[in-house]
């Protein structure tokens, strides 16, 4: 056994698809996990994870999910880790360590995990990786408390109204199962993309990915929850982070807790956007 560990390149997309949509998960078909390794906004000095390669064939992963955003008028690359995988006969060995070293080892790189297993959680708090959420407001509609503010909703009729940050980060998101909405109440704006989808005893959540205006969002959560929810069994799920304020708003604790790690960057400047939520159309936790 002679197992080599490095980024990947363009040859080995297909034997990392192979060894995700065999191992991994064969739910997500194997061109929806090549846009790990092949997305949109993948800056061009960007790695595509980093593999494990024994005598040619690929036996393990980490998938980086690369992008370069304007933070407070500082450009900041981000990276969202995901799909770590080692086949069995080759765990023990030190090799997922390895991978995991040499994948977070810029230190000007603000790292995200959102999708963590207790194992994964575990093995990036070693690495210095800390809690960027792990609660989250979940608001129910109360009819009668819209406040004057105005829906607007998908991304056509949204785009207009947005900032130069905003449109751009639309035009990377609109072809994801997502949906884009716009608020406004007087001459205040709020852009919200969610992720609608079934959680627990069949109630839908309509989860927060990014808020464009956190002070908008504490002050008319509420009627925003009641303008996009559509039934009594359905939810707006906010990280708290996102809320600017001290709402008194139920919360919940988040099932698998959301990681980072930064040195220049606090969790309320990290959104859930860029990352294998939009591209594999998962659900996030």
């Amino acid at each position: 056994m002679s197992v080599v560990v490095r980024p990947a390149g363009v040859a080995d997309i297909d034997g990392v698809c192979d060894l995700l949509h065999d191992h991994m998960s064969s739910k997500i078909p194997r061109e929806r996990w090549r846009t790990l390794l092949d997305y949109p906004w993948r800056p061009a000095d960007a790695d595509r994870g980093h593999v494990a390669v024994d005598g040619g064939r690929v036996v393990g992963f980490l998938g980086l999910v690369y992008v370069d955003r304007p933070v407070g008028g500082v450009i900041h690359r981000f990276c969202n880790i995901c799909a770590w995988y080692l086949l069995k006969e080759y765990r023990g060995l030190g090799i997922g360590q390895e991978i995991q070293k040499q994948s977070i080892a810029d230190p000007a790189v603000t790292y995200t995990l959102v999708t963590a297993t207790a194992s994964t959680d575990k093995a990036f708090r070693r690495a210095g990786f800390e809690v960027m959420d792990e609660e989250r407001y979940c608001l129910k509609r109360q009819l009668g408390s819209t406040a004057d503010i105005e829906l607007i909703e998908g991304p056509d009729a949204v785009e207009p109204h947005l900032s130069l940050r905003d449109r751009a980060i639309l035009l990377r998101h609109r072809t994801f199962n997502l949906r884009h909405l716009g608020f406004r109440h007087g001459r205040r704006n709020c852009y919200l993309i969610l992720q609608n989808r079934k959680q627990g005893a069949d109630i839908s959540y309509h989860q927060a990915l990014y808020v464009g205006s956190p002070d908008f969002l504490g002050r008319h959560g509420q009627a925003m929850a009641d303008l996009l929810l559509d039934s009594d069994n359905a939810v707006f799920a906010i990280d708290r982070r996102f809320v600017r304020g001290q709402p008194e708003w139920e919360r919940e604790p988040i099932a698998q807790t959301r990681l980072y790690r930064s040195r220049d960057l606090e969790p309320r400047q990290i959104d859930n956007l860029y990352n294998e939520i939009a591209l594999l159309d998962l659900k996030l936790p």
